[in-house]
């Protein structure tokens, strides 16, 4: 008995090793319970079985059999998953932005494990491998941070950090390994960063805005990038809007070695797919996946379809699909496209020859939605445009801004363009606008719809459930703080000098703004001179200052600028104030 005991539990602590080896067990979920998963990446797996699916609102990952179009097993990863990024051996590493996480996992038919956790700096998104497998790198948006992860078996830590000059989104390795472009989330900039001493080489810059995807040709020759331009000398009238003038939306193939040579022509031996026509706007394009050496596929998560355009070939073959797409994958057959539907946790599949949707399925039945989460589909909805040609989140990308400026009847007018506003943590700072023209986010929603993007009217309680989702928008923590640069006597020293040129006349704590209108010496092509202070708060994730974003720095906004300043200030004094400035 005590020799079978002994064998007994000597199989037991095999076993437990064997489990321990392979990786940590996870939790598996219910597929068939109610929930809100908003699918936001995708992958099809080495062996063309099976599709892997991140869910931002619930944190799980769904295995799904593409062949039985069924979910076979959900899996409790994380806290919210964004993005998957596939490895050698079945091993792939998912992102999770809310844990601030970098996860490495290994499936094995719809069984999951985790290897690894890897705590990663705030607002991870984006993940590339190089192509040799043994280094990964994650960008991380609101600290400018790049991290390099070096992969060793199934172990994974954390080696470098990268700060750049702009937020980063999407990182790709060029096809020798040796140079990462990594693309502005916000603007049209686009770093690249020799990886061999993870540096900053070059930063070009091109006419975009919301650089949502960004992929190597089949040949590895050409750089697809999906984005969208805003045309500040446009109005926002029926006429500019209606012929795609205000707001593009692009699908461009770009020459790879042009890209890498910061002398060359950027958009030299290029081509554009417009995504949209008159009278067919193709709002916020999120993703790309190439079929062959000529044909790619864009989803257009604004208006919910798929494009399928050939290189060298203008326009796009367009299809109905789910609503809010976020991720498109080519079948190995290259017969089928299947898409994830951001916003009705389904998964859409396209016949890429007659360019068609044929089906849909769930990843599970989806839960009754707040009247946050129902802003939320309102604010990226370019539907509620004219034609879908935008949505809120086209000029406010993220909640917060692409910087730059537009004619909208924001101040009762044409004629004046005006700096789009970051929506993030203004929720306590009526009114609203640079001429104070919105008394509530509500009236402000009202407005932005009907007569910026033309898009008729706005129903009350839609326009509430946008208000309470921009409401909920948080402010990130400070940029030297991010950053590893918070000082704390400088910022002391900075605040002084902010409170003794009284700053806080227009810019009063703990809002650091005002509700008033103040001339300060400046005014706008239609002669405004009154302006509501915007606030101060997250000020050092801002690239462009004023009404007319005139001042690119802040240095530039007192020492080009004289902003306000009572005495002229030693170069010591400006950057504390700055300093200062930054931690708000």
């Amino acid at each position: 008995m005590k020799c079978l005991m002994t064998r007994t539990l000597f199989a037991t602590l095999c076993c437990l090793l064997a489990n321990f080896a392979q990786g940590a067990p996870l939790a598996q979920v219910d597929p068939s319970q109610p929930a809100y998963r908003q699918p936001e990446d995708m992958l099809l797996t080495s062996d063309g079985q099976s599709l892997l699916i991140a869910n931002r609102g619930t944190g799980t990952l769904s295995i799904v059999d593409r062949l039985q179009q069924k979910v076979v097993a959900e899996w409790q990863v994380g806290r919210s998953l964004i993005h998957l990024t596939p490895l050698a051996g079945d091993r792939l590493l998912a992102l999770d932005p809310v844990a601030q996480e970098a996860i490495l996992l290994h499936r094995v038919d719809s069984q999951l494990t985790e290897l690894a956790r890897v705590p990663l700096p705030f607002s991870p998104v984006r993940a590339a491998a190089s192509p040799d497998g043994t280094q990964l790198v994650v960008s991380c948006v609101w600290p400018r941070k790049l991290v390099q992860l070096r992969l060793d078996g199934d172990q994974l830590t954390a080696e470098r950090e990268l700060i750049l000059p702009f937020a980063p989104r999407e990182i790709l390795f060029e096809p020798t390994g040796q140079t990462l472009l990594v693309a502005d989330n916000f603007g049209g900039k686009l770093a690249l960063v020799d990886m061999a001493e993870f540096s900053l080489q070059h930063v070009r810059e091109f006419p975009a805005h919301n650089i949502r995807a960004m992929v190597l040709s089949l040949d590895q020759t050409k750089v697809l990038f999906a984005h969208q331009m805003l045309n500040s000398l446009a109005v926002t009238n029926t006429n500019d809007i209606h012929w795609g003038l205000v707001m593009s939306n692009d699908l461009r193939w770009i020459d790879l070695a042009r890209v890498l040579n910061p002398a060359d022509d950027f958009y030299g031996e290029g081509f554009m797919h417009p995504i949209g026509e008159p009278g067919k706007g193709g709002g916020d394009p999120t993703d790309i996946a190439v079929i062959d050496a000529d044909q790619a596929i864009v989803t257009m998560g604004g208006t919910g379809q798929a494009g399928i355009g050939k290189h060298e070939s203008y326009g796009l073959f367009r299809t109905n699909v789910g609503t809010h797409p976020t991720a498109v994958v080519v079948s190995p057959e290259k017969d089928i496209a299947y898409i994830a539907n951001g916003f009705d946790d389904s998964i859409s599949l396209v016949n890429l020859k007659t360019a068609k949707t044929t089906g849909k399925f769930p990843l599970g039945p989806m839960r009754e939605l707040s009247e946050l989460e129902r802003g939320e589909k309102l604010f990226h909805n370019a539907r509620l445009s004219m034609e879908g040609w935008m949505s809120c989140h086209s000029c406010h990308t993220d909640g917060h801004t692409n910087g730059m400026t537009s004619d909208n009847l924001g101040d009762n007018s044409f004629g004046a363009p005006k700096r789009i506003l970051s929506l993030l943590g203004k929720a306590d700072t009526a009114p609203f606008g640079w001429l104070g023209v919105s008394p509530s986010l509500a009236a402000q929603a009202h407005k932005s719809v009907e007569q910026t993007m033309h898009g008729g009217k706005l129903a009350d309680e839609d326009a509430q459930a946008l208000a309470t989702y921009m409401a909920s928008l948080p402010l990130p923590p400070p940029i030297d703080q991010l950053q590893g640069t918070h000082d704390p006597a400088a910022i002391a020293h900075g605040r002084q000098i902010f409170l003794r040129n009284n700053c806080i006349k227009c810019h009063a704590p703990p809002k650091y703004t005002t509700p008033d209108l103040y001339d300060v010496g400046m005014e706008d092509k239609e002669r405004n001179r009154k302006f509501n202070p915007p606030s101060l708060r997250g000020i050092g994730h801002r690239d462009t200052f004023f009404h007319d974003a005139r001042a690119t720095s802040l240095r530039d906004v007192f020492e080009v600028h004289g902003h306000e300043l009572q005495v002229d200030l030693t170069d010591q004094q400006l950057t504390d104030l700055i300093l200062f400035l930054k931690s708000l």
